[in-house]
């Protein structure tokens, strides 16, 4: 991993593989760079695929409180990151959190932005969404890592996953909590802030990037009906509906094949 100083002292660690057009990935709450693994394997044969801990996960720094996490300043980060690099403008793609995180940086730095791609996303966060994130929150609160990984399984993969790969989800399970740089609890909880505060609701009709929406139909924590609000409020926006019983809120993982031929063939287009 390498490491980037940011302007107030954090640390923003990044990796990249491959060649090409930049691609910059940005993962969800909790989740370090290590979740995009079939992203880095499937993309970088066309790619420069560039992925990172965002703070408060990995071997990124914090935020000094909660509250001061919000997609504007993760979204400071990553274009800090795409600056220190020198390769904007960038294809961005981002899942759940990461997604709203693309959509801020989109809306602040048009300038360092290809192309878009929002996975799992939302436009703000209403009601349901809240009652979602506080479900997460106390488990994290009343159980730690370990009971916070249990609960967001239950949201982010699918029953078939959980009735056919148990061995698989369990690995998962035991290779969040004892990752070498494991994710602290107080950086979920900035992450879960940051969730609760989003709203691009008025702004999202500004965004002239070409944009690719996708959704998974079996997707619990975020249901495709954001999806579908968040392509309506962009214009010219693609929407894709990934089906079938594995089609999660992380479909990147679960059908791995599928979603990164979906994102490859935007790419290409883009490109083109």
């Amino acid at each position: 991993m390498n490491e980037l100083a940011l302007a107030d002292g954090a640390r923003l660690a990044w990796t990249e593989a491959g060649s090409g057009e930049p691609l910059l990935l940005i993962m969800g709450t909790g989740a370090d760079h290590g979740f995009w693994g079939p992203q880095v394997e499937g993309l970088s044969d066309r790619w420069r695929v560039i992925t990172y801990d965002s703070r408060g996960t990995g071997a990124s720094g914090d935020f000094a409180r909660p509250e001061d996490c919000t997609p504007a300043t993760l979204a400071a980060d990553a274009a800090a990151l795409l600056d220190h690099l020198g390769c904007g403008p960038a294809h961005v793609h981002g899942l759940s959190l990461g997604s709203c995180v693309a959509q801020e940086l989109a809306l602040a730095r048009p300038e360092l932005v290809r192309s878009l791609g929002l996975h799992g996303t939302w436009d703000r966060s209403d009601e349901w969404f809240l009652h979602m994130v506080e479900s997460m929150e106390l488990a994290l609160n009343n159980g730690g890592l370990s009971t916070f990984i249990r609960s967001a399984t239950m949201w982010i993969l699918s029953p078939d996953f959980h009735e056919h790969q148990t061995e698989l989800l369990h690995a998962v399970e035991k290779g969040y909590v004892e990752n070498p740089m494991p994710t602290r609890v107080e950086g979920v909880l900035a992450h879960c802030h940051a969730d609760r505060v989003h709203d691009a609701t008025e702004r999202l009709g500004s965004i002239a990037v070409p944009t690719l929406v996708t959704a998974g139909e079996r997707d619990i924590q975020v249901p495709p009906r954001y999806g579908e609000r968040v392509a309506a409020e962009i214009p010219g926006s693609t929407y894709h509906l990934f089906t079938g019983p594995t089609a999660s809120h992380c479909a990147c993982f679960e059908m791995a094949p599928e979603w990164n031929r979906v994102i490859g063939d935007f790419l290409a287009k883009v490109s083109a």
